[in-house]
């Protein structure tokens, strides 16, 4: 089912303009964002029920837990507030303050979940509309404020480009998504297409650093033995460097899945899945890559590229995990402004095996 909710993308210097003298005191009073620690998948809040929906595996034993993340609407305030321990074993009620004074009550619900722990909208047959600098473009997911799924497509908008991240319909009735490299309107040469879990930041795209606006990662705690998907692949024709000269290699694809413990101050790798191909896929084609966990040894064929980056280190593949990171684009060096216009990567129903 193809499934488009309307909702507006915040643009940061539009935010800046806002006038409370104008405006009056804001009513909003909705949560918007709600991480609990040891928690499985995503978060499912109701703002018209004002419900709040949180799984944790089947191995959590003690549900006095706190949560890690509540954002709420501007001016407004929460309590219990975030990082304050309390009994999940029943439901447990927070109340958000808007400016002017008006309450909402949500009731927040923690149930266990089996350990074969699955990301939602895996098959991207959700998607909703997202609106910057007057134009509309759609973004995998219910709504901005619940998804786990985020795009470059606001950074090409903001740039003056169209977005290059989709819907694409893969049968009559089913949904993938579609990523196609672009030649970029001003500054650098091209754009890659990425699809990823976490959050493209409100900045304007950095030229320098096109790593410091995405967010990546969300909440997680499976122990998958291996990541598949189904993908379709063709690569540009003319592979080439920042400054349009040619390349002695073709495009390839990135398709990758990382498990993370972020308990610490640096980010422990535990375990990673990489796929990166050049090879021409017309027709949908499932593939399947195992997970391995702990430090990649030299002889690995991902061992090259599939290192942590800064702020991040290796862990022993012993460790708890908190969070997993996957992503996909359509050109592996997009990130240096590298690759082939008119790289495609189709890609749907990836699946966690345990």
């Amino acid at each position: 089912m193809k499934n488009i909710v309307v909702s507006v993308l915040s643009v940061a210097f539009l935010w800046s303009c806002v006038s409370e003298d104008h405006f009056g005191k804001s009513g909003k009073a909705l949560i918007q964002t709600f991480e609990l620690e040891g928690q499985v998948g995503t978060t499912v809040i109701d703002n018209e029920a004002l419900t709040i929906a949180v799984s944790v595996t089947d191995q959590q034993i003690d549900l006095n837990l706190a949560p890690t993340v509540i954002a709420v609407s501007n001016f407004a305030q929460v309590a219990p507030k975030v990082n304050e321990v309390q009994d999940f074993s029943m439901p447990v009620s927070y109340t958000v303050t808007a400016e002017n004074g008006v309450t909402n009550t949500y009731t927040v619900t923690v149930e266990r979940s089996g350990p074969d722990a699955q990301l939602d909208n895996t098959s991207f047959e959700d998607w909703y509309t997202a609106t910057s600098l007057g134009k509309s473009f759609e973004q995998p997911g219910s709504s901005k404020t619940t998804t786990i799924w985020d795009t470059a497509n606001a950074g090409l908008v903001l740039g003056g480009a169209d977005p290059n991240t989709k819907p694409v319909e893969k049968t009559a009735d089913s949904l993938g998504v579609q990523m196609v490299t672009v030649a970029a309107p001003a500054l650098v040469r091209l754009a890659a297409a990425t699809i990823f879990t976490g959050k493209f930041t409100e900045d304007f795209p950095s030229v320098s650093d096109p790593r410091s606006n995405i967010e990546l990662g969300t909440p997680f705690q499976g122990r998958p033995l291996s990541f598949s998907f189904e993908y379709t692949y063709i690569p540009g024709a003319e592979n080439a460097d920042t400054d349009g000269q040619p390349l002695p290699y073709g495009d390839q694809c990135d398709i990758y899945l990382l498990l993370e413990n972020r308990e610490g101050s640096q980010t422990l790798r535990v375990g990673t899945a990489w796929f990166r191909s050049g090879e021409s896929v017309s027709d949908w084609k499932k593939e399947l890559v195992p997970v391995k966990y702990g430090e990649l040894p030299a002889s690995d064929p991902w061992y090259a590229y599939a290192q942590p980056q800064s702020g991040e280190s290796w862990g022993t593949g012993e460790e708890p995990i908190t969070h997993i990171s996957v992503l996909a684009t359509s050109s592996f060096e997009g990130d240096f402004f590298k690759g082939a216009i008119g790289s495609e990567l189709r890609l749907d129903n990836i699946y966690l095996g345990y």
